[in-house]
C-alpha cells in the first residue's frame, strides 16, 4: 500500500501585501468625496428681529388662507410682482432701466405692495438662473426693509393690544426654485 504524502505547510511564513494601489485610489477619491459633497447648500441667515415682527411672521404663518407674494427676477424682463390674495392673483412688473435691473423702482413697488398687503412679511424670490448672486443680495436687501426712516407698516402687537409702526417689510425671504435640475 502506497502511503500518501504529506504536505507541509509552513503556517509560520511572511508575505508582503502591496498597498500602493489602494492608497492611490484613496488618495484621489478623498478629495472627490470633498468637492462633491460642497455643491448643494442650504442655508438659513438668522437676523435679529423685533419680537412684534416674529410674532406677526407666527400669526402669518397659521393663517389658513394666507396672501402670497413672489418676487420673480429675469436678466431680460426685469421684475414681477406676483401677488395672490384669497384665489386672486394679481401681477405687476418693474421693467430694466438701461439694461439693468431697477432696484429703486423694485423698492417703491415693495413699499406700495406692503402698504396694501401690511400683515405679510414673506416673500418668495424667484430669480433667474441668469442673474448674478450679487443682484440676488441686492434684490433681498431692497425687500427686507424701508430704506426711508418716515415710511412705516403697521404691526398688531399683542402685549399692547394695538398697532406699532415698523420699518420691516419683507424680512422672510424664501427662495422658491432652489431646488430645481
Amino acid at each position: 500500500m502506497r502511503r500518501a504524502k504529506k504536505i507541509k505547510i509552513n503556517h509560520n511564513s511572511e508575505f508582503e501585501l502591496d498597498l500602493a494601489p489602494l492608497l492611490a485610489v484613496m488618495v484621489k477619491l478623498v478629495p472627490v468625496l470633498l468637492v462633491s459633497s460642497a455643491f448643494v447648500q442650504m442655508m438659513v441667515i438668522e437676523t435679529e428681529l423685533p419680537q412684534v415682527v416674529s410674532e406677526a411672521i407666527q400669526r402669518n404663518e397659521q393663517d389658513t388662507k394666507p396672501t402670497l407674494i413672489s418676487l420673480e427676477v429675469d436678466a431680460k424682463d426685469g421684475f414681477t410682482v406676483v401677488i395672490n390674495k384669497a384665489g386672486k392673483e394679481s401681477t405687476e412688473s418693474v421693467p430694466l432701466k438701461d439694461g439693468h435691473l431697477d432696484l429703486p423702482a423694485l423698492h417703491a413697488k415693495l413699499v406700495e405692495v406692503k402698504r396694501a398687503n401690511p400683515e405679510v412679511f414673506k416673500i418668495e424670490l424667484n430669480p433667474d438662473g441668469k442673474i448674478p448672486y450679487n443682484d440676488i443680495v441686492k434684490v433681498m436687501d431692497e425687500a427686507r426693509q424701508a430704506h426711508d426712516s418716515k415710511v412705516t407698516f403697521p404691526v398688531f402687537d399683542t402685549k399692547q393690544g394695538k398697532n406699532v409702526e415698523t420699518k420691516y417689510m419683507f424680512p422672510e425671504v424664501i427662495f422658491s426654485n432652489m431646488m430645481e435640475g
